[in-house]
């Protein structure tokens, strides 16, 4: 379903007369009010777990430039990526070659302080480690010496949904899952509190279900991920 068929859905479920919403721009009242709740409850369901399935991507043979040592995820992105963008790292699985995957290496993350503490100089080479600066930086603990190559794996920060046609990332089976968070958000923003218990026994086993089909694995089971330009909005992926 797209944006604006969930949008209707949730009115729908919650006994709100009438129609529409037709489209999810412009609208005032009640149903811009199912808009937003509809908005609001697919970020939070993003954001309540670290690591879906449905975020992850790749950053996929992407040139380091010789004498650069600090890059923005701005400059790394490739065009037409589009409104993703990078939250955090998976340290198990990020390389970088020279010419071809034949000399693929691991590369090593750190956390910001541990890296600041075992590199104070920076000579020419091919990197082996890394780390996400204080300002959402990518820094390399060398200055590339030729054009190295790497792979990294990623999660997306949460999805924002803006205009009718837009599809939540989730597969098409949950996104129930967004139309009964709305309806409780909703239910629970005018006191309506059977609506709200109905919404949330509904919404409860697909939640569930949606967490067993789409929680990604901890790599190493780790807890600690190198975080992307948190604090400062959209992340920035160096200079």
């Amino acid at each position: 379903m797209d944006f604006v068929t969930i949008c209707q859905k949730a009115r729908q479920e919650s006994g709100v007369a009438g129609e529409g919403p037709s489209s999810v721009v412009g609208q005032t009242g009640i149903l811009a009010k199912i808009v937003n709740r509809v908005a609001q409850g697919w970020v939070e369901i993003q954001a309540s777990q670290m690591y879906w399935k449905f975020l992850r991507s790749q950053l996929v043979n992407f040139p380091l430039v010789i004498g650069q040592r600090i890059y923005t995820m701005q400059t790394a992105l490739p065009a037409g990526f589009g409104t993703q963008f990078i939250d955090k790292f998976d340290p198990e699985n990020s390389y970088i070659y020279t010419t071809s995957t034949e000399d693929e290496t691991k590369l090593r993350w750190f956390s910001y302080s541990d890296f600041r503490q075992r590199y104070r100089t920076f000579p020419s080479g091919r990197p082996t480690a890394c780390a996400v600066g204080l300002d959402g930086t990518v820094v390399f603990n060398t200055t590339p010496d030729r054009a190295y190559v790497i792979n990294l794996d990623f999660w997306e920060t949460p999805e924002l949904l803006a205009n009718n046609a837009d599809i939540p990332a989730l597969p098409e089976q949950f996104h129930w899952v967004l139309v009964w968070k709305a309806v409780m958000m909703f239910a629970g923003s005018v006191m309506a509190t059977d609506l709200f218990s109905y919404a949330n026994v509904m919404y409860n086993p697909l939640y569930s279900k949606l967490c067993i089909d789409q929680l990604d694995e901890v790599p190493g089971q780790r807890k600690n991920y190198p975080l992307a330009g948190r604090g400062s909005g959209r992340p920035e992926f160096g200079r």
